[in-house]
């Protein structure tokens, strides 16, 4: 049985080798792959973040423009009575 076993490790060095190089090389595609996927979740969290703050940024924008249009209205409102 041992002799075999030494019979087939012999004859078939090059396709062990291939195999035992191939588990290496998807060990380190997988290991690759997932440290990409947890990068990608990473800037995908800070992305969500920017874009919230840029959200709330853009309403504080909008309700600073309301109240300029609306003092704008009262001032012409007012200096036209004036004028009147």
């Amino acid at each position: 049985m041992n002799n075999s076993n030494n019979g087939f490790i012999i004859k078939n060095w090059q396709i062990i080798l291939w195999f035992v190089i191939a588990v290496f090389t998807a060990g380190g595609v997988f290991s690759e792959f997932t440290s990409l996927k947890t990068e990608l979740t990473m800037v995908h969290d800070r992305l969500d973040k920017k874009v919230k703050v840029i959200n709330e940024l853009e309403d504080r924008l909008i309700d600073i423009e309301k109240q300029l249009e609306y003092e704008r209205g009262l001032i012409e409102a007012t200096m036209n009575q004036k004028n009147k």
